[in-house]
């Protein structure tokens, strides 16, 4: 039996997911992971190895079991990263689509569906970023983007913290959620809401592994959907005030773009908000509740964690995390990197914070790091030995 992992920063289990998750024995507050695709590429020689599967339904069917067997919190979110893949005459089998619908009616509940833009065109021919180049004659290159997909058991308990990811807007502070060192998203926490399109580079690494995870794809996951404390009643939520501010325009604004009447425009738009005056307001952190001493941080898991990308951010970002890998070579790999990034953290919380309070999260950034962060795994320290900086 894996023991509870609340108490520490980090563990890297070795073995099949299936098996591994049935004997976890606490439950987890987010998902975030990039499966392995269907007939995409070969990662060992274990024949446990999802994505090997004879036929597509097979794979649809391993893929969620994996997920109904993860012991999740009623506040949890599930991220999943999955890519489509041709058959025989160079159709999509829409295997994105397929698992979707496959975990609906697993019961789970879709209540996000990001575009992950690797590159996109505009009108004037320029491209922003760039993707694989394919050999395509007769259609577009499909490499553009892949789907990025949230799940949660209930929509109305499903924990969402969106002020952790906002943009900047104009003729209001930008106050970043954490400093770029540990956060290389952006971010505005009294800024406007984010959308569901996202510019990320394709992820590049040095490490011998084929399918990279970006990871400031994972940062806004992670900082949104997984509480950074959680007390005898459950997480903390952040308790925001929408407060009137002065925008940078010099004409005041209506809901809609429409010159007609209001009643009018109304019935022929379908929108009763439509010709109302707008006033601009913006979040204001108010404090959080409940108001009761933290008993543990949130817990990041990713199933199928290969180097623990997801592992690297979720401790950057103060969570600790479960990585289940099945192969040693990319185990050792992903223990080395949340290793790292728990000192880096540790260093961060040392320097701006007395204690992991999601209170002192908006601080002003700091952007001092050290020269060289690194940890030695061979001094007798396992990764249940990495105490936080509590």
């Amino acid at each position: 039996m894996y023991k509870s992992l609340s108490c520490e920063p980090f563990s890297i289990i070795r073995g099949n997911a299936i098996d591994a998750l049935k004997q976890l024995q606490i439950k987890v507050d987010c998902v975030v992971t990039s499966p392995p695709y269907y007939n995409q590429r070969t990662y060992g020689t274990s024949s446990n190895e999802l994505g090997r599967e004879p036929s597509l339904a097979e794979y649809i069917a391993n893929l969620v079991s994996v997920f109904k067997a993860i012991p999740l919190n009623q506040w949890a979110s599930v991220w999943v990263n999955i890519g489509d893949k041709r058959g025989k005459h160079g159709e999509l089998l829409n295997i994105p689509e397929r698992f979707c619908i496959a975990m609906c009616d697993a019961g789970f509940h879709r209540i996000d569906h990001v575009i992950w833009a690797k590159e996109s065109v505009q009108v004037n021919g320029q491209s922003v970023g760039h993707c694989m180049i394919e050999p395509a004659a007769r259609r577009l290159n499909g490499n553009g983007h892949e789907p990025f997909y949230r799940f949660v058991l209930n929509p109305r308990e499903a924990w969402t913290d969106t002020c952790a990811v906002r943009i900047p807007r104009s003729n209001v502070e930008d106050i970043r959620y954490l400093p770029e060192t540990l956060m290389r998203c952006r971010t505005s926490v009294e800024g406007r809401n984010l959308t569901n399109v996202w510019n990320v580079p394709t992820g590049q690494t040095k490490r011998s592994h084929y399918a990279v995870f970006p990871p400031a794809l994972i940062e806004r996951p992670v900082a949104m959907t997984c509480p950074l404390e959680i007390t005898e009643q459950g997480p903390k939520s952040r308790k925001v005030v929408m407060v009137p501010y002065e925008e940078a325009r010099p004409v005041l604004r209506g809901i809609g773009k429409y010159t007609k009447p209001e009643q009018e425009t109304r019935t022929l738009s379908g929108r009763q908000d439509t010709g109302r005056s707008y006033i601009p307001r913006k979040p204001v952190t108010a404090g959080w509740e409940p108001a009761l001493p933290a008993i543990r941080r949130g817990v990041v898991l990713d199933p199928f964690c290969g180097t623990a990308t997801t592992g690297e951010v979720a401790l950057k970002l103060g969570r600790h995390f479960i990585g289940i890998e099945l192969y040693e070579n990319y185990a050792q790999i992903a223990e080395e990197r949340c290793c790292q990034a728990h000192v880096l953290r540790n260093l961060y919380e040392a320097e701006n914070i007395s204690a992991p309070n999601t209170d002192t999260l908006a601080l002003p950034v700091n952007e001092k790091t050290p020269d060289q962060v690194g940890c030695d795994l061979d001094s007798g320290a396992t990764a249940g030995e990495l105490q936080p900086a509590l």
